[in-house]
């Protein structure tokens, strides 16, 4: 038992379990020539292990790495973290504006959301097919598309027109963004990034409502089309320019984090050989025999080869599998387990912020569209605390954990964090709703939903990085599916949210979102248990292998 982790005896080697420190695991003989971290982490295996590919995005340099995942945070920033909560402090100003009553009027946001939903599947099996950037920028054209209809016109029926259009653009940078981190980062690297995406797709949609709220309410409802419009612009350049494809399809080997042998002693084998290959290579180059100079290695890309959309084929399996292959996940216990809990976190708190401009138009507070989006102040600043808190301890944690387990890391070990989401989350869903209920200050209001962005945006981190480390292989349709889940869930808030205020107040709506969340926090206990287990029964029963779904190997790479 690995710090409370059940050990599996059905397989030599559970996918997701990695060894990790070669110091504390004393194994250093044995994992002597694999590739290992830098500096201070030189004692860290990399797991996955790089190939000797230049055009592996593992070798790629740490400053383009870190610029491709900046850039792409940038695009969820405005097509996710915008897009979405875009209207949400104006909603009642704009129902007065085109005429409509409230709910109405929230409801071309609801079919924004539910937009996002339905292109899902196809985000999914468009990415395994084709690579994941062909998507990103044709996701960003449908966003500055639905744009350009917004600012037309100020009506109803063009406010409905481009709402749904720039839902199409969301599912990507909600979904494959966490998995480009997996095909950029080793294990021990991804902590960090997975906190940036969080909070950005979580916590900066509260600063989005305080800047749109500024902007309707001093420029209207066109101008905050218009200066959206710019910077999706400048965002598209960028992509185009500097985000090259990451889906690569390495040796199954050198994937150490989800195969199911250890595999460090043909990884030796393989780059010896290489090497050897290498060294032929130039003592044939210099007997001037250019017949014979050919290397298994290939060239690196230029910069202008990098800028082609279409990359070749990484799967040839029939795109209509991969579209309903995300809901095989479902079926996966640990893998739905981080599903479900990562989408739930997530709607709760886009249910809490549907709910505020009905709430605080009214008395006592009588807000208008520029002080409902003040209250976003609160959210944000609890999500920065959130994800400056997982930043700087998740894989810290981890790696401490590792230790203490001789070296082997266990994914479960991301769960831990699953407790102090419990006490933020309850603490600040439960008060958030009583406070609301009582008309009590806006500035303690704000304060308990912060609290509560703390708690949401730990146990998004712990999850998301969960399922990533446990099932990379199948991170696309993970993440599509949490994608798609949270989605429908954020329609149906949409629909009936106001509404059950209106009827019941804000305090039983919050209470129910607490205890929701107190009970999957609970239910992480038996996840972290037996974690393990399940990863082994899941490796098993693969249903993607069954219906021979599974993407591995360079032969699957065409490009």
């Amino acid at each position: 038992m690995g710090l409370g982790v059940l050990e599996d005896n059905k397989l030599p080697h559970v996918p997701g379990t990695v060894l990790l420190n070669d110091e504390a695991a004393h194994t250093e003989s044995q994992t002597a020539n694999l590739k290992h971290g830098t500096g201070k982490n030189s004692h860290i295996v990399l797991s996955p292990q790089p190939s000797d590919d230049p055009n592996d995005p593992l070798n790629w340099s740490l400053l383009k790495k870190e610029a491709i995942i900046w850039i792409l945070c940038l695009g969820a920033m405005l097509n996710a973290a915008t897009n979405g909560p875009f209207l949400n402090a104006s909603y009642f100003a704009i129902s007065q504006l085109i005429n409509t009553d409230l709910t109405t009027t929230v409801m071309v946001s609801g079919y924004n959301i539910l937009a996002a939903g339905c292109i899902g599947p196809f985000v999914c099996a468009f990415s395994r097919k084709y690579g994941k950037r062909p998507v990103f920028l044709v996701s960003t054209l449908f966003c500055i598309v639905g744009t350009a209809i917004g600012e037309a016109k100020a009506s109803y029926k063009y406010l409905l027109a481009a709402r749904i259009v720039q839902g199409f653009s969301t599912s990507a940078f909600e979904s494959l963004i966490v998995a480009a981190v997996g095909d950029l980062f080793c294990v021990h690297q991804r902590g960090l990034r997975m906190s940036t995406i969080n909070f950005i797709l979580n916590s900066a949609s509260s600063l989005a409502s305080i800047i749109c709220g500024q902007v309707y309410n001093d420029l209207g409802l066109l101008w905050l089309f218009h200066l959206f419009q710019i910077f999706l612009v400048i965002q598209f350049v960028l992509m185009f320019l500097f985000v090259p494809e990451t889906t690569y399809r390495r040796e199954a080997i050198y994937d150490t984090d989800i195969v199911k042998t250890e595999t460090f002693e043909q990884i030796d084998k393989i780059d010896k050989a290489q090497e050897e290959h290498r060294e032929h290579a130039i003592a044939v180059k210099e007997l001037n025999e250019p017949s014979l100079q050919a290397s298994h290695i290939p060239p690196k890309k230029t910069f202008v080869q990098e800028l082609k959309v279409y990359n070749g084929i990484f799967s040839h399996d029939n795109i209509i599998k991969w579209v309903f292959g995300m809901f095989l996940t479902l079926l996966n216990p640990a893998g739905c387990y981080s599903i479900i809990v990562s989408g739930l976190l997530c709607a709760w708190y886009v249910g809490s912020a549907i709910i505020l401009a009905g709430i605080f138009a009214g008395p006592p507070w009588s807000f208008d569209a520029a002080q409902i989006g003040y209250l976003g102040t609160g959210p944000f600043v609890g999500g920065m605390i959130g994800s400056l808190f997982v930043a700087l301890a998740g894989d810290k944690v981890m790696k401490w954990m590792t230790i203490k387990n001789k070296g082997t890391y266990e994914p479960e070990f991301r769960l831990v964090f699953m407790l102090p989401c419990a006490v933020f989350c309850s603490f600040g869903m439960f008060f958030f709703g009583y406070t609301m209920a009582h008309g009590s200050s806006a500035i303690l209001c704000a304060f308990c939903q912060g609290m509560m962005m703390v708690g949401v945006l730990i146990g998004v981190w712990s999850t998301m990085s969960y399922g990533l480390d446990a099932f990379r292989s199948q991170s696309n349709e993970m993440f599509v599916m949490n994608m798609l889940f949270k989605n429908f869930m954020f329609y149906g808030l949409s629909n009936f949210a106001n509404n059950w205020v209106a009827a019941k107040g804000p305090e039983e709506i919050m209470f129910t979102f607490g205890g929701t969340t107190l009970a999957m926090c609970v239910l992480a206990i038996p996840v972290y248990i037996y974690g393990k287990k399940l990863r082994s029964w899941w490796t098993r029963h693969d249903l993607f292998v069954k219906f021979k779904m599974q993407a591995t190997g360079p032969e699957s790479h065409m490009g």
